[in-house]
C-alpha cells in the first residue's frame, strides 16, 4: 500500500478543481484496502474512494479525510466465452478496446467514457442512450465490516445514472458482465464512429467532467437534452470566474483556467433556476460534490445551498 499525505486534489481531479486532501492510499489487495479503512477511521477520518474522479466536483477547502484509490491489481479482465470478469480500476476505454480484440460486443458506447469499471457502476455511465448495467451480470463489493458481497444485476437498483452503490458505503471491487460475439473489424468501426462523434460534439480540450445534467424523459420530449434547453435559455458560454458553459455543447462546464469549486456550483445553480423559470422543470445534476468533511452530495443540491 503506497499512503501520501497533503494532496493537492486539482491534480487528481477531473475537473482540475479542489483544495488540499489529507491522505491518498492507493491499494491493491483487498488486505490493503481494509487497512486503509482501519487507519482512517481510528482517526475519526471519513474516506472517499476514487476511481478516474470524471464525475466528482471536490471542494475547494479540500478534504479531511483520506481518498482511497484501487491500484493495479484491481485492473484485471479475465474472458470466459461470452462474459468477462472485470476489476474496479480498469479504465473504460481500454476495456473496451479488450473486448473489441476479443471480437466481443455490446459496450463500444462506454469507448469515449473517461471512468473507471468501478466509478461506471456507481454511476450506471454510459451514452448513445445506453447504459453499463444492460451488460451486467453481477458486481462484488465489500461492505464496512469487510465483508465480500456479490449482488445480481437485478439487485443492484439500476435506473438511469443510479445504483444502489450511491446509498449505501460499500465499495466497488469488480463485476461481471455479458457480451456477444461480432467481427472485430465491425465492432472497431462502431468504436471509432462513436469516439468521431464525441470529438465533433464535446469540448475535449478543456477540464470537464462531462455531461453535468441528466436526460430526463419528459423534458427531453417537451424540450429536447439538457444542453439544447441551456443554449435556448441563453446559457451557452456563460461565465462565471474561471469557469464557463461550454460554447461548443451547453451541457458541459469547463475549467478555463483557476476555476473554482464555487464558480462551477454558481453556474449549476443558475442554470437550474434559469430552466426551472422558464420551462418548469428542475434540472439534476450527474455530477457529485465532495464536501470538505467527506460526504457526497448531488452537485445540484450542493449549487441550490450556496
Amino acid at each position: 500500500m503506497s499512503r501520501y499525505e497533503n494532496i493537492a486534489l486539482s491534480n487528481y481531479s477531473y475537473w482540475k478543481v479542489g483544495g488540499v486532501a489529507d491522505f491518498l492510499f492507493i491499494v491493491n489487495s483487498i488486505s490493503e484496502l481494509t487497512e486503509a479503512l482501519s487507519f482512517l477511521d481510528k482517526q475519526n477520518l471519513p474516506s472517499i474512494v476514487i476511481g478516474n474522479t470524471s464525475n466528482l466536483l471536490f471542494s475547494d477547502s479540500g478534504l479531511r479525510g483520506g481518498l482511497i484509490k484501487l491500484g493495479p491489481n484491481f485492473s484485471f479482465c479475465h474472458f470466459d466465452e461470452r462474459s468477462i470478469t472485470v476489476g474496479g480500476a480498469i479504465y473504460l476505454p481500454q476495456l473496451v478496446r479488450k473486448c473489441v480484440n476479443q471480437g466481443l460486443s455490446g459496450i463500444e458506447h462506454l469507448v469515449g467514457v473517461p471512468a473507471t469499471l468501478a466509478g461506471a457502476v456507481y454511476m450506471n455511465a454510459g451514452s448513445q442512450r445506453k447504459s453499463l448495467s444492460e451488460n451486467l451480470i453481477s458486481v462484488t463489493s465489500l461492505d464496512l465490516n469487510g465483508e465480500l458481497i456479490t449482488r445480481r444485476v437485478d439487485e443492484c437498483m439500476f435506473s438511469y445514472r443510479s445504483s444502489i452503490f450511491q446509498s449505501n458505503s460499500e465499495l466497488i471491487l469488480s463485476a461481471k458482465l455479458k457480451l456477444t460475439p461480432k467481427l472485430k473489424s465491425i465492432v472497431r468501426e462502431e468504436c471509432l464512429a462513436i469516439l468521431k462523434s464525441r470529438n465533433q460534439k464535446f469540448p475535449r480540450k478543456k477540464p470537464s467532467c462531462g455531461s453535468v445534467f441528466i436526460s430526463d424523459p419528459a423534458m427531453y420530449h417537451n424540450y429536447g437534452p439538457p444542453g439544447k434547453i441551456l443554449e435556448d435559455v441563453g446559457l451557452k458560454g456563460f461565465k462565471i470566474g474561471g469557469a464557463s458553459i461550454s460554447s461548443k455543447h451547453a451541457n458541459f462546464i469547463v475549467n478555463d483556467g483557476g476555476a473554482k469549486a464555487f464558480d462551477i456550483l454558481s453556474l449549476i445553480a443558475i442554470a437550474i433556476n434559469k430552466v426551472k423559470a422558464e420551462t418548469g422543470f428542475q434540472l439534476k445534476s450527474e455530477a457529485k460534490f465532495v464536501t470538505e468533511n467527506g460526504v457526497l452530495l448531488d452537485a445540484d443540491t450542493a449549487a441550490m445551498n450556496l
